[in-house]
């Protein structure tokens, strides 16, 4: 490896000594080490060196972009390709490579947990072979989500949501070998493959993710029950010292507890939403307790949680840094019922 980073620092001096051919065939002849040596993320680092030293070389840019294609196709797990088939044909080549070459992969034995409820891992998982079982625990008791196996990911509802904490857990029933990807992958991915992203997530919704499976178990995983409420709530962002910072938004209220709150905007990039957790917010909105009555409610909270849709709407949930009384919160909802009824 010495000998090749030799090799690196020559290039820096040929192209220095203005020897623009030997830098060339020099950078030529790197790409094709690299790429023998399964390093792709390197060889298409010198591919565009190759490009930037000398832009009019197109034998040499042509020729080690195929090495590098043919290198990246032949050392691909055709096992994981057929059992991801689904996947990877709404991929562009681009985008097929970029995905597979940042999977890791891991082999897990029968009984090993791959992560736990509450961990802070968000890692997205796809599953080539193996079973596992998905588990939810609350107050010492656990209750099985759904079994999976190749073909299956996992991890969705942190990876994409935004969400603090995994909701389940995930352990192995048998053998299993797995790929995942960490969540950092996605800033990489916003300037050389900038799709990628969005179809990934798409691809993972049309599954159905793990927060509709537990709504439809009617598990709910909040300490506090929750009462849908409408309206339009105001919403400032804080800085660390509680002071505002930039201009106000609104949002349409969704559902309220003692102990936090659920609301509504719609947000055209997906990074936006995802900077938005863990921020420290004021909420100003109208609560209706009584016919014809409304009650001013001002809160703090941190957002502890984003979920988005394919139509660019996201759902921000909050944590109050001081309960609501619960006699207000019951006056909420017999109010909501009213109007319901």
């Amino acid at each position: 490896m010495t000998e090749l980073l030799e090799q690196e620092k020559l290039v820096d001096q040929h192209v220095k000594e203005n020897n623009i051919e030997a830098a060339v065939k020099l950078l030529f002849d790197l790409i094709v080490i690299y790429a023998e040596k399964k390093d792709f993320i390197k060889a298409d680092a010198l591919r565009d060196r190759l490009l930037e030293v000398d832009p009019m070389a197109l034998n040499e840019i042509m020729k080690s972009g195929d090495i590098i294609e043919e290198g990246k196709t032949k050392s691909m797990d055709q096992a994981h390709l057929s059992a991801w088939s689904g996947l990877y044909n709404t991929l562009s080549s681009e985008e097929t490579y970029a995905l597979y070459y940042a999977m890791k992969e891991r082999v897990f034995e029968p009984g090993e947990i791959v992560f736990e409820q509450g961990d802070k891992r968000p890692n997205l998982y796809f599953i080539d072979q193996g079973e596992l079982k998905m588990t939810y625990s609350r107050e010492g008791q656990e209750t099985l989500i759904k079994k999976i196996g190749a073909g299956d990911f996992a991890g969705d509802d942190t990876f994409f949501s935004t969400t603090v904490s995994n909701s389940v857990s995930l352990i192995t029933e048998s053998q299993v070998t797995l790929r995942f990807l960490e969540k950092n992958i996605l800033r990489k991915w916003n300037d050389s493959v900038p799709e990628l992203d969005r179809k990934l997530n798409n691809y993972c919704m049309t599954s159905g993710t793990i927060h509709d499976v537990m709504k439809d178990m009617n598990l709910n995983r909040r300490t506090h029950e929750r009462i849908k409420i409408s309206g339009i709530g105001t919403f400032q962002l804080l800085n660390k010292s509680g002071e505002a910072m930039g201009n106000p938004f609104k949002g349409t209220l969704s559902n309220i507890s003692v102990g936090g709150i659920c609301f509504l905007i719609r947000i055209l990039k997906i990074e936006t939403a995802r900077l938005l957790l863990n921020r420290k917010l004021s909420i100003k909105f109208a609560a209706p307790i009584r016919k014809d009555h409304q009650t001013e409610i001002d809160q703090v909270g941190t957002i502890v949680g984003v979920r988005g849709d394919a139509f660019g709407e996201y759902s921000m949930h909050v944590k109050f840094d001081q309960l609501l009384s619960e006699e207000l919160l019951q006056m909420v909802k017999r109010s909501a019922l009213h109007l319901k009824a």
